[in-house]
């Protein structure tokens, strides 16, 4: 594997300190081979690190990169990095086009109620309510238009069982999406014209184009004279049309929500269990009370007829075989073993809800418009989206998501169109989701664009009630200095960008959440968390476009940091020193596991310090009311709170953390007080053979040996990193050593069989070893008990079992066993 994915000519190099890149750049060897820079992706920035060659390709790269540009265009040094980078995508060639059109955006204009923010040169943002203000939308920026025809030979060329109404494209400077779209309909029956003006001035038929692009997409248009020299250029270069990604063939019908999308609600506590109550219900099926569920959550929902021959997992193959096997303690445990990790998502929000992702598109309608100059009305009304999944559930009304988000202004209540003439022209869009031309819901979506972002979009009835319509917030967009880019300019545009600082701006903003959930609406505290949560929007538009090499301000550490409060006026210290984010909220512990221990510990030892000084336990204290504690007491409880790892507040986060865990937390206890009570009968499955005293403390030698090297494994595991792949490898080649070792000493299966069955349930303890040294052995014979006959669960539109919003039915199949060995 090494040897196949090994570029002796590429690299990426990861930098720690400015200096080594500095001396990086100069150029360094590697197994006797120069490699120099050749340039920095986006992605690559963010985690410092930049993309190597060898010298001896540099130049030629260089130049194709370059793809006969004009080298004496100004540019903004970091973007154009960036748009260099979109030679590193990974794309699959699909066939060139019959015939391109680059065409100018579509601008359209209106007027909103708006929140502008702006930063000052001292001091904080500044936020100013604006009613009726003008605002200018690229109403379908990064994105474009292909005809079905081509839509329909691309999906057979990417092996699509299906015609995908949505490409992401990737040619010499080009990046966006292209949706599919009737043009030449368009051109017959709308415009009733066939010739187009493109983006540099010259007249194009429109029924010798297959594919149209934007401005928006194409980076460098305005580097090129034409059109046709822009082509020429890429057909020297040996550029191909490729794509990146495509649109599915259906949306899922369920999707989970996540803490972001959640944080900024106020809900009751009947809300939270309603919102909650199909997440728990899921995995308590999926625990104990439907075993076609729980087949369906360990070994995914598209089984088929070739499905049991591949599993990997004969516990879970054993299901298939004879549900009643869920009753063995181990394979139940193996069951909570992966849904715990489930369960650890829930605690941060990942809920299920009906809705989906989908991708973006703008009003195609209006930019067919626009490129035939007719007057720009759009398809769509202000206030709706299209959406041909949620038009045809019969869904009124929907709840719009992007993240990342930082406040209520971030989400958007769309109603659906309906409408026959958007349904029409629109009828090949299937999967996508359409925003119109004539609302701020692109700048409340945190400024998305169309040129591949996911929207999230849910009927859930708790969110639909609990949205509040806030005016979108527009943040003041800067602008870097064009400059005739050089090595140098690159070079500080990538030491700009290193580092990734929206994840800390989120986690400030949710640690603000939490704070501010203590304190009533009317309160100071609250009027001033509410004004930074709203800053957030534009200090991670500033961690953005530090990355496009603009200079902007980062979070006041104020904010963040109680050791920089000296400036803040006397009179108002104990206010600004109360609602400091400096802890993440509590639920977080579930994100971070290193938070989780500090957490962990700190509880331990404050509860012993607890019952030592006042003989009662932690929770019993923190419980009792004020005025029923001692001065000592309510002195202790106040220091517990301020040095306490992480934020305890009642926000919405933390509720729905403390819920969950309140459900789930010691089930694997409960299972193993209530051990007895699972005891799958396996005596039918045993043969009942003779062996010798030799062999049965041979292999229970076998057994304690194996025990050990798990546990051992697990361990180092557990303190150290090891990815998934060194974890498979090390558990196959475990099983198969132990598997030898037991045949080795019993000679036949009947016998190891007996041996291991004595050793481990004669004797109370787990199955576990039995099934995975002798996992075949346990399948073959319940088959052989079952007439060979297995059930598993199939998508079937008139099923009766309900999973991910997906209807299953029960299907049996016999079947020849392939016996591993």
């Amino acid at each position: 594997m090494d040897a196949i994915q090994y570029k002796p000519d590429y690299l990426s190099l990861i930098i720690d300190k400015r200096k080594d890149y500095y001396r990086a750049c100069k150029g360094f060897y590697i197994n006797g081979n120069k490699f120099v820079r050749l340039l920095g992706t986006t992605g690559g920035v963010k985690n410092s690190t930049i993309v190597f060659v060898s010298e001896r390709i540099a130049d030629f790269d260089r130049k194709r990169i370059d793809n006969g540009r004009d080298l004496t265009k100004e540019l903004v040094p970091a973007k154009f990095e960036a748009y260099r980078a979109l030679t590193c995508s990974g794309s699959t060639p699909v066939s060139f086009p019959r015939g391109i059109l680059v065409v100018n955006d579509c601008i359209t204009e209106f007027f909103s109620d708006i929140v502008e923010i702006t930063e000052r040169d001292e001091g904080e943002p500044v936020m100013t309510p604006k009613t009726g203000a003008s605002v200018k939308l690229n109403c379908c920026d990064g994105c474009g238009m292909i005809s079905p025809k081509l839509a329909e030979r691309w999906s057979m060329e990417l092996g699509l069982k299906y015609m995908s109404c949505g490409f992401n494209t990737r040619y010499a400077w080009e990046k966006g999406m292209v949706f599919a779209f009737d043009f030449h309909e368009f051109a017959r029956d709308v415009a009733k014209a066939n010739m187009v003006e493109d983006a540099w001035g010259n007249v194009v038929d429109i029924n010798n184009v297959e594919l149209v692009l934007t401005t928006s997409m194409l980076k460098l248009w305005d580097s090129y004279s034409s059109c046709e020299e822009y082509l020429d250029c890429c057909f020297k270069n040996n550029y191909e049309f490729a794509v990146t990604k495509t649109c599915p063939e259906m949306l899922d019908n369920e999707h989970s929500l996540n803490y972001q999308f959640l944080q900024s609600y106020e809900l009751s506590d009947a809300d939270i269990e309603e919102l909650i109550s199909p997440t728990i219900q899921e995995f308590k099926d999926v625990l104990s009370g439907d075993v076609m569920k729980t087949i369906l959550f360990m070994k995914g929902t598209c089984l088929d007829e070739n499905s049991f021959n591949a599993m990997d997992d004969d516990q879970i193959k054993g299901l298939l075989v004879d549900p009643s096997l869920l009753e063995d303690y181990s394979v139940r445990r193996k069951v909570y073993e992966n849904i715990k990790y489930r369960i650890n998502d829930a605690k941060v929000g990942v809920l299920n809800v009906h809705g989906n992702y989908s991708i973006i598109s703008g009003d195609l309608y209006a930019l067919a418009q626009s490129m035939f100059g007719l007057p720009v009305t759009g398809i769509l009304p202000k206030g709706t989206i299209y959406s041909n999944y949620w038009r045809t559930s019969d869904v009124k009304q929907v709840i719009c998501f992007r993240a990342p988000m930082s406040c209520h202004s971030n989400i958007r209540n769309a109603d659906i169109c309906d409408s026959d003439s958007a349904a029409h022209w629109f009828r090949y869009m299937t999967t996508c989701t359409v925003l119109n031309a004539w609302d701020t819901t692109w700048q409340a979506l945190n400024g998305c664009d169309a040129d591949g972002d996911l929207l999230f979009t849910t009927d859930n009835p708790v969110l639909l009630r609990n949205t509040i319509a806030l005016p979108a917030l527009m943040c003041e967009q800067k602008k870097a200095e064009k400059v005739i880019p050089t090595e140098k300019n690159l070079i500080e545009s990538n030491i700009s960008g290193f580092g990734d600082d929206i994840g800390k701006i989120t986690n400030r903003i949710t640690s603000m959440y939490t704070i501010r959930s203590a304190y009533g609406a009317n309160t100071e505290e609250y009027k001033i968390l509410s004004y930074r949560i709203n800053c957030g929007q534009l200090l991670q538009q500033n961690a953005i476009d530090k990355i496009k090499g603009i200079q902007s301000k980062p979070m006041p550490r104020e904010w963040y940091d109680r050791l920089c409060l000296d400036g803040i006026d006397e009179n108002k210290v104990n206010l600004h020193y109360n609602i400091v984010a400096d802890k993440k909220p509590y639920f977080m512990i579930y994100i971070y596991p290193d938070l989780k221990k500090q957490y962990r510990d700190y509880l331990d030892s404050a509860s012993r310090q607890c019952r030592q000084q006042y003989k009662i336990e932690l929770d019993e204290l923190l419980g009792l009311r004020e005025d029923l504690m001692t001065d000592a007491q309510a002195e202790w409880v106040k220091y517990y709170y301020a040095k306490i790892p992480v934020k305890v507040e009642s926000c919405v986060m933390n509720r729905i953390c403390r819920r969950i865990e309140r459900e789930f937390d010691g089930y694997i206890k409960s299972l193993t007080v209530n051990k007895t009570s699972l005891n799958y009968d396996y005596s039918a499955l045993i043969p009942d053979v003779k062996y010798s005293s030799r062999q049965y403390y041979a292999v229970k030698k076998i057994h304690e040996e194996y025990a050990e090297k798990i546990s051992l494994f697990m361990s180092d595991k557990n303190s150290s990193r090891v990815n998934n792949d060194e974890s498979v490898a090390f558990f196959y080649t475990t099983k198969q050593w132990f598997r030898r070792a037991c045949y080795s000493e019993c000679c036949d299966s009947d016998t190891t069989l007996r041996v291991v069955y004595d050793i481990t349930i004669k004797n109370g303890t787990s199955t576990k070893f039995m099934w995975d040294v002798l996992g075949s052995e346990m399948i073959e014979r319940l088959l052989t008990c079952h007439d060979m006959i297995i059930r598993y669960p199939v998508k079937c539109l008139e099923g009766e079992i309900l999973y991910g919003g997906e209807p299953y039915s029960i299907c049996e199949q016999q079947i020849q066993l392939e016996v591993k060995q």
